[in-house]
């Protein structure tokens, strides 16, 4: 490599030298003193003089930026932690004085006037000291802090002008609390809180509670840290460990040892915040909580006179043990299964009628009769007089079935033997006089009927006229409002009725998994931000009573929807149980299903006992994590299930009015996405606007079933019902329409103009009671016309379910209505109405209500689904409409 030459190295350093040249020359001393103050300059910090200090005293000074403060401590770190209290009078935003405090193992600083959230300032500070010893120096343990440890609080400013402060260093000796503890913690904005729980040795579980005694209305935090330090005793780090959550008057937070508590030790820290914005409500509008905070003004900086002073009182207890988890979980589930068994039992269907029932193999069914019924189950085919109901599975009370026509033949063959034709002719007159019907101009099909002679064995066929049971004429006439017969309105033939009514029960199957799946997606992923964040604000738990059972947080709301599960599969059961026997029945009376009873429709029934099943599956999983953004996952299927009763009920007495799946879940979503938005909008013109059309369409239903006498959903249906007030005008009608249409038009009024005055629950509980309302009259009315009729008795079997029922919904909207959690709220408010388990200690009042609406829907299903089997073998000339 060549060497640089002499006059290239010169040329190099010639700029430098004459920068060093040009410093040195003299300059004026205005300059040289505010842009090169020299480092012996008098205003510039020096070492601060050591202040031995006590305990428990006050030490009041003045510091300037000439003269800094250190205070020397020296504590025993066995003995617990330390609080320092600094204040200043005379601090200002743009003079600021700064504490720092030096330890063996860490630096502590702040500045006063403490300045918050960029808004608030406070000149009383107060910080705890997190203890020498919780220090981490690596993931291999703990630093090992000294027996006595020296520390120093150092007070300094840049300020040329003295600013006066006060110090006070506290020992805390009742820093760490053990065993079932319960002690007061006084904090403010400035003055956060901390303290340290050891759990027992044999302890596994704690429920830290929260009750504030004053200042119930400030917004804070509590949170749950593991024992390290420092400590995030300020909201912008209390985030970064542990677990917390926002608070008002009440809050509380369950740990287990494990994960970051191992060790059995945690700190409890409570914060207060300045303002009360991560508290309050969600503004109303479309925003919700997703719109931003307005930064306070100059003028709206809090009076530091009027401190946010937060007393309350922290109880640390023992949690339920895995013992009393296990019986809490076994004990309900077990009265669920033991009710299965027992309900399966009275059912008297042994273990082959079932097999040959779930795989329809009708040739192995065995109908049951009268006499084979135990006598106990016998008084249920009573009616309140003590009439003995018809059996509907014998085949001698069809007047067309196969048995009942050969006791005809064989009665008549005794008396008579002038040949086939007389029998022939005896057969129908006796059909006729049975089967009279009162529209004798409607068209008539041929019926097949079955001879048999009196030795040979084999049958013979023969057409009997048909005797109009299979009207295609308009069902009713305006012009005669008078009572209907079942007769005259049943114009589709059972076949299509039954193919249409199936379809719901697979269209209902379909819409569930592609709802629930996406649904136990985000649910889970909500928990499992809860437990990797620690933000307890993100599901709206009971958190006095929400029992952890693995990753799930709120396992006790989750197994109190087993009923729903167990008690819907026993119904469908059931369902299944009675479309096998019709189907037998069948084979001896062809057209049973045509011309006698309530059309059976069982495709409703099914489609009822699969919606109870999954309203327990959505149910668990909403409970999974609950919130504002879930809360349609499980009440989607309330809405479900009223309308599939109100639709089954009012099918029952007009069985052409079922409308096919797709049209009635289209509707059923329709009044999900009205719901979904009056959720949302939260704005008084949306409820107005409801509320109209609401009139609108309680007014048209009761023009219909006023005038028109049934309801038809077709576009049509309008303005067929208005031209119907007009021709008509005051024509008397019958006392049953007119009471049905009062008492749809008046309820519904209520609601509508209730609805928008009161607003006293949120629009999706208001749409839910608007249907249950109706579901209500529409079944009471059935019930009193039902009683009303000579012909028509009422089983004991019904009442009974009934009266079951009953108490289980009064008993089940008691504990509804306790309003433990509230999603239209912030986490912090709907934590005001939480409350402790009561119940095994395990579950609280919405866990019981779970237990008790299941049985209530279990039995009100079973209510409709016996309501009309007095009416099995009465035929339909004589079964009226209402």
């Amino acid at each position: 490599m060549a060497l640089e030459s002499p006059s290239g190295i010169m040329m190099r350093l010639l700029p430098a030298v004459c920068v060093l040249l040009l410093g040195l020359l003299p300059t004026k001393g205005q300059y040289s003193s505010n842009y090169f103050r020299p480092y012996y300059s008098g205003d510039q910090p020096r070492a601060p003089p050591v202040t031995y200090s006590e305990f428990n005293q006050t030490y009041a000074d003045s510091i300037s930026s000439a003269s800094p403060r250190m205070f020397s401590y020296r504590q025993n770190t066995v003995s617990g932690a330390v609080k320092v209290q600094v204040w200043s009078t005379s601090a200002t935003i743009a003079t600021p004085i700064l504490v720092i405090v030096k330890r063996h193992s860490s630096v502590l600083s702040w500045q006063v006037p403490l300045i918050l959230e960029e808004d608030y300032e406070y000149l009383v500070t107060n910080r705890t000291l997190c203890p020498s010893r919780n220090h981490v120096i690596d993931s291999n343990g703990m630093l090992p802090a000294p027996v006595v440890e020296n520390f120093f609080v150092e007070v300094l400013t840049l300020s040329d002008t003295a600013i006066n402060f006060f110090l006070r260093v506290e020992t805390y000796p009742t820093f760490i609390k053990d065993g079932d503890a319960s002690f007061l913690i006084e904090a403010s904005p400035s003055a956060p809180q901390f303290v340290q729980y050891n759990m027992r040795t044999d302890s596994k579980r704690v429920l830290v509670q929260l009750r504030a005694e004053e200042g119930q209305s400030f917004c804070g935090y509590l949170s749950i840290q593991s024992v390290r330090c420092p400590v995030g005793d300020l909201e912008s780090e209390l985030r970064l460990d542990g677990r917390f959550q926002t608070i008002t008057s009440q809050g509380a937070i369950e740990v287990d040892r494990g994960g970051r508590f191992k060790e059995g030790s945690f700190y409890i820290v409570v914060v207060v915040q300045p303002q009360d914005y991560d508290c309050e409500s969600a503004k109303k509008g479309i925003l919700g909580s997703l719109r931003p905070r307005s930064l306070q003004t100059a003028n709206e900086i809090s009076d530091p006179s009027k401190t946010r002073r937060k007393v309350v009182r922290i109880t640390v207890t023992e949690t339920v043990s895995s013992k009393t988890i296990a019986v809490a979980v076994i004990v309900p589930i077990l009265v669920y299964l033991v009710f299965f068994v027992v309900a399966m039992i009275l059912l008297q269907t042994g273990f082959r009628t079932w097999k040959a029932i779930l795989c329809r193999d009708l040739d192995e069914i065995e109908l049951p009769t009268c006499e084979s019924q135990w006598r106990f189950k016998r008084f249920w085919d009573k009616n309140i007089r003590r009439e003995t109901l018809p059996c509907q599975w014998e085949p001698s009370c069809y007047p067309t079935s196969r048995v009942y026509q050969e006791t005809l033949n064989r009665q008549r063959l005794k008396t008579n033997d002038n040949g086939e034709v007389n029998r022939v002719l005896d057969l129908e007159s006796q059909l006729q006089r049975r089967l009279s019907f009162t529209d004798t101009d409607m068209p008539r099909v041929d019926t097949e009927v079955t001879l048999q002679e009196g030795g040979s064995g084999r049958p013979e066929t023969r057409a009997v006229p048909d005797l109009g049971l299979r009207s295609r004429d308009p069902a009713i006439d305006p012009r005669r409002p008078t009572l209907l017969r079942m007769s005259s309105i049943n114009r589709t033939t059972s076949e299509k009725l039954t193919r249409i009514a199936t379809e719901y029960s697979f269209t209902l199957t379909t819409i569930f998994v592609f709802y629930s799946l996406p649904v136990l997606q985000l649910v889970m992923t909500h928990q499992g931000l809860l437990l990797l964040t620690g933000n307890e604000d993100l599901c709206f738990y009971n958190f006095s009573c929400a029992n952890r059972l693995g990753v799930l947080s709120d396992f006790n709301h989750i197994i109190s929807n087993a009923g729903y599960i167990i008690l819907g599969i026993l119904f469908t059961l059931q369902v299944r149980r009675r479309a096998i026997f019709t189907a037998a029945l069948r084979l001896d009376v062809p057209d049973a299903e045509d011309y006698y009873g309530i059309p059976s429709q069982f495709g409703l029934f099914y489609g009822m006992g699969l919606a109870l099943i999954m309203e327990g599956l959505m149910s668990s999983f909403y409970h999974v994590c609950p919130s504002y953004n879930n809360f349609q996952f499980d009440t989607s299927f309330m809405y479900l299930i009223t309308g599939l009763l109100i639709l089954k009920l009012y099918h029952s007495r007009h069985p052409d009015i079922l409308p096919r799946s797709f049209v009635a879940y289209s509707t059923f979503a329709g009044i999900i996405f009205i719901a979904v938005l009056g959720v949302v909008l939260k704005e008084a013109w949306y409820w107005i606007a409801f509320s109209v059309i609401h009139g609108l369409l309680a007014l048209v239903i009761g023009i219909q079933l006023l005038y028109v006498g049934y309801l038809e959903a077709s576009p049509g249906a309008p303005i067929k019902a208005f031209k119907s007030v007009r021709f008509t005008g005051c024509s008397e009608y019958p006392r049953s329409r007119i009471c049905l249409a009062a008492l749809i038009f008046s309820v519904n009024m209520a609601f509508a103009i209730i609805g928008p005055v009161m607003r006293a629950t949120d629009f999706a509980s208001h749409l839910l009671f608007v249907l249950q309302a109706n579901l209500m009259i529409y079944a009471g009315f059935y019930m009193v016309m039902k009683m009303q009729e000579p012909k028509e008795k009422i089983s004991l079997a019904t009442i009974s379910y009934f009266l079951l029922a009953l108490p289980a919904w009064i008993a089940g909207m008691y504990f509804f209505t306790a309003r433990l959690t509230n999603w239209e709220v912030s986490p912090a408010m709907s934590r005001e109405g939480n409350k402790e388990c009561f119940f095994f200690n395990f579950y609280d009042e919405h866990d019981v209500w779970h237990m008790l609406s299941a049985f209530g829907l279990y039995f009100t299903f079973m209510m409709l689904f016996t309501l009309d089997d007095d009416l099995a073998s009465v035929p339909r000339d004589q079964i009226t409409v209402f």
